[in-house]
């Protein structure tokens, strides 16, 4: 089944760079097979395996078709790699119909790493309603989440924020400790 995705995965890439600007319809319709077959990947494949595949090939993609799955999976979900992989494909999607979900995720007590890949996703997204989370954000347990919030705020807002270093060594320590937690969830 992982060869399975592999082949989906460079048939989807090479599908999105025969696309163009002048794409024909039957090349459009080729997209939707693939997208709807990435997208039942994402419904019913192993949580471990095959989902995140199916997940970094939908961001990749970009289609707003595959916001509302992800979502989905996003909600319920309690595989924290798979979950952090799609916030990021939400991000690279940038449709704004996301913000709700990674707001929900940056003022979460998920992990650090989700935390901040839900800031640099809300950035990517560029919708406003993010802002006032953000800010909250700037004052995260973490630097690196806080870091992730000041440059998506920038680049929302396009005023500088300013949010305190801390420790770079501690906080690794303890994000190192957050990931043999996570560790321990995955199958042997």
């Amino acid at each position: 089944m992982k060869r399975y995705l592999i082949i989906l995965l460079v048939v989807s890439i090479a599908v999105v760079f025969l696309t163009s600007e002048t794409v024909r319809s039957k090349t459009k319709d080729e997209l939707s097979v693939v997208i709807n077959k990435i997208i039942k990947v994402l419904k019913y494949g192993d949580e471990n395996f095959e989902k995140p595949d199916a997940v970094v090939a939908l961001g990749m993609i970009g289609d707003p078709r595959a916001v509302e799955p992800l979502m989905e999976h996003l909600k319920y979900s309690k595989n924290d790699h798979l979950r952090t992989e799609i916030i990021k494909a939400l991000g690279r999607i940038g449709d704004k119909r996301a913000t709700p979900a990674l707001i929900n995720v940056l003022e979460s007590d998920s992990p650090s790493y989700m935390r901040a890949a839900a800031a640099k996703a809300l950035g990517e997204i560029g919708d406003r309603r993010a802002v006032p989370a953000l800010e909250k954000a700037l004052k995260d347990k973490y630097s690196y989440t806080r870091s992730q919030a000041a440059q998506s705020l920038k680049k929302i807002t396009g005023k500088d924020y300013t949010y305190e270093k801390g420790s770079p060594l501690k906080e690794a320590e303890e994000m190192m400790k957050e990931i043999k937690e996570m560790e321990k969830e995955l199958p042997k």
